[in-house]
């Protein structure tokens, strides 16, 4: 075999490996598998760029955001203009509180991918972030990074500019990230969405019950131990704001899902249109509520359908110190338990249930009641089920958030 054919059969070997690496991932959530497998592929094709993208995704999505760096930083040596590593790596670096680099990095991406809107509201966002929104380089061939043709930003309305800390850490979020996450494991942590002050401010929401239009006292052993308080019409100004200024990010994600289905129909790009969906199909009754749990308190596995109209993607942000974090100093503070527990149906075992231990700000985006899922590179929906493991010592307080109302 003459060396113009040992190439390309490496090349066939390879693109087929990368291929398995993504199905062991989409099929049993096997993150350890896809990197070898991701691995093993480079070794055949080591200046393929793209591998080395995939090999960053599925180390990010396995929570190795050091070595995720390493693969991305490679994408782009071999490739300069790869517009995907530069955003995936400005992601890790926003993460790790490196804004400025953040910044730079994305710039290049926006340079060399200039029609992505969404890559341009990162850097805004991330410039934001970094103090120099006034005096970043320059963008070559990238319209402004925070307005749309009619000068408004599609990612929200004027809950933004009540609450512009909320907006710029929303807009920092690595997007296609989440949604890579939500593909592979139907669930994803983002952590400090809120901070420690609006949390506490939260929790205090409990002591005035003229906000809520009803509180469910939940204790059997079927269905959970807990207070469920659901607010009532018009919401408190930050609950509102954490709803529109998600939903759109939101959005996106739920109609590129819908696209890959083969499926015409589209989410509105505002949660206020959504509204309008929601009420046209009799469902009026705001959804978001405040839920607290005492030791002994959980959650069974369920899924959040009501009515006709329905989200796919829904938020859970956890407004309690967990009792082995820095908020929780004296031994009595903060609790333990209570971990978000994400499954699909039917659940095959206990080793696939998905256990995230979210503590103070730290949120849970998961599906409502079916991922997408990838299955003999065919996309389908894959039902799903979620819940809270139970608390074993101490209270935890929780904002939840589904999209759609109730009737």
């Amino acid at each position: 075999m003459n060396a113009k054919k040992k190439r390309d059969k490496a090349r066939r070997r390879a693109r087929k490996l990368a291929q398995q690496a993504w199905d062991s991932i989409d099929d049993v959530e096997n993150f350890d598998l896809a990197v070898k497998l991701v691995r093993r592929a480079i070794e055949l094709a080591p200046g393929n760029p793209q591998l080395r993208n995939d090999e960053g995704l599925m180390l990010q999505q396995s929570g190795d955001d050091a070595q995720a760096a390493e693969a991305f930083q490679a994408a782009i040596s071999l490739a300069p203009d790869f517009a995907e590593a530069y955003a995936h790596l400005a992601a890790i670096r926003v993460r790790q509180g490196c804004v400025e680099e953040a910044a730079a990095l994305q710039i290049e991406a926006v340079r060399h991918a200039a029609g992505s809107e969404s890559y341009r509201h990162s850097l805004a966002a991330y410039q934001a972030l970094a103090g120099k929104a006034s005096n970043a380089p320059p963008v070559a061939s990238a319209p402004d990074a925070g307005a749309t043709d009619s000068g408004r930003c599609p990612f929200g309305d004027a809950r933004r500019t009540e609450f512009p800390d909320l907006a710029a850490r929303v807009d920092a979020l690595d997007w296609p990230g989440l949604e890579n996450l939500l593909i592979g494991q139907g669930c994803a942590l983002i952590g400090r969405l809120l901070q420690p002050g609006r949390c506490a401010d939260l929790r205090g929401l409990a002591e005035q019950p003229a906000l809520f239009a009803k509180t469910v006292v939940m204790n059997k052993s079927r269905f959970g131990e807990g207070v469920y308080r659901y607010f009532r019409a018009p919401l408190p100004p930050v609950v509102d704001a954490i709803r529109r200024i998600v939903y759109p990010r939101l959005a996106v994600i739920a109609n590129a899902w819908r696209r890959r289905l083969g499926e015409s129909d589209s989410y509105p790009a505002t949660w206020e249109e959504f509204r309008v969906q929601c009420a046209e199909a009799g469902q009026t009754t705001p959804t978001p509520l405040l839920l607290s749990y005492e030791a002994g308190g959980f959650n069974a596995l369920h899924r959040d359908i009501r009515g006709e109209v329905f989200f796919p993607l829904q938020l859970v942000i956890v407004l309690s110190p967990r009792r082995d974090s820095e908020h929780a100093d004296a031994e009595d503070v903060g609790f333990a338990g209570g971990e978000f527990l994400f499954c699909d149906i039917p659940e095959r075992k206990k080793t696939d249930r998905r256990s995230i231990a979210a503590g103070l700000g730290d949120a849970v985006l998961f599906c409502t009641a079916a991922r997408l899922a990838r299955v003999g590179g065919v996309y389908g929906w894959r039902p799903v089920k979620h819940g809270m493991d139970r608390i074993t010592h101490g209270s935890r307080y929780a904002l939840g958030i589904p999209f759609h109302e109730y009737e």
